[in-house]
């Protein structure tokens, strides 16, 4: 049996890490343009967060023009979205568009600087805590382990925070496409997040629109060929598959299992409980709860 296993909010509780890329967000947002405009830039971005949490079905993290995860699915989201309005309000807001055009002067694209953010503000907390796979994750993963499945673990994040984190809780690990029995397989960097550019592929389910044209996560998916997928956010993890279990006939017995964790919008949550039984599996308790169902039928 093989377990393809999203790695933030499935193997740690990302709540720390979230409060800290905001920060980092925040703190680089108002020194873009000056000690002169930093109060403004302050005033600005707080009145944008509170638009923000008003409409998180409007805004996200966007790439290539498209949403491709709500501002309120998991503790990271909501900073991509706020570049998403900045990008939205530039043009018709004076103080927007000098903030865009000097992110994109100095940095490339708004996309590039929400990247350092997020991962200065995650290598801050990791420098002052440590890493911080939960213990009922890694206990989960042993057992996984022990009884023969075959886990591997597809994540944004880089495939070297991967291993020093995995390293950190001793579960034994390969970095793709080295494996071995019994060793957790790490692919990082899996692009998850992007969109394809030829256009979108919205797959609705109880009024929830999620764009599915995921190149990246597609191929990875394709050639893995799991017997079983676990994710904490819907558009990142799980729209995908449940689009191809819909679409395509081999996908039909795959089991998508959804965690549920104190951050998970009760919208979402309420639009995929529209689904028929048996296509999505909704658990608590995390990855333990997963490993639960799964070996009670291995």
């Amino acid at each position: 049996m093989k377990l393809l296993s999203d790695f933030d909010g499935v193997w740690t509780y990302p709540d720390e890490e979230g409060i800290a890329n905001g920060a980092a967000l925040d703190a680089a947002l108002e020194g873009v343009l000056g000690e002169p405009d930093r109060a403004a830039v302050r005033a600005w971005v707080a009145g944008a967060r509170a638009a923000l949490r008003a409409e998180p079905s409007r805004w996200g993290w966007s790439t290539s023009g498209r949403i491709s995860a709500y501002a309120d699915e998991d503790p990271f989201t909501l900073h991509g979205a706020l570049l998403h309005y900045l990008d939205a309000a530039r043009g018709k807001d004076p103080l927007a568009a000098r903030l865009a055009a000097a992110i994109e002067a100095r940095d490339g694209s708004l996309g590039s600087f929400g990247g350092r953010a997020h991962t200065d503000g995650v290598r801050e907390v990791e420098s002052r805590r440590g890493p911080a796979i939960t213990t009922s994750a890694a206990s989960a993963g042993r057992e996984l382990l022990a009884r023969g499945v075959d886990v591997v673990v597809v994540s944004n994040s880089g495939t070297e925070k991967l291993k020093r984190w995995f390293d950190h809780a001793g579960l034994p690990n390969r970095v793709h496409p080295d494996r071995a029995d019994g060793a957790l397989r790490l692919r990082g960097s899996a692009k998850k997040f992007v969109l394809a550019d030829a256009g979108a592929d919205a797959f609705d389910v109880g009024g929830l629109s999620v764009d599915v044209a995921r190149p990246h996560y597609e191929a990875v998916l394709r050639e893995e060929r799991p017997d079983a997928i676990v994710g904490d956010v819907y558009s990142l993890d799980i729209a995908l598959p449940l689009a191809l279990k819909r679409r395509e006939p081999g996908w039909r017995n795959v089991r998508l299992f959804w965690l549920l964790q104190p951050y998970t919008p009760d919208r979402v949550r309420r639009a995929l409980a529209t689904l028929p039984s048996g296509e999505l599996e909704m658990v608590e308790g995390g990855l333990a709860g997963v490993a639960e169902r799964l070996l009670a039928k291995a």
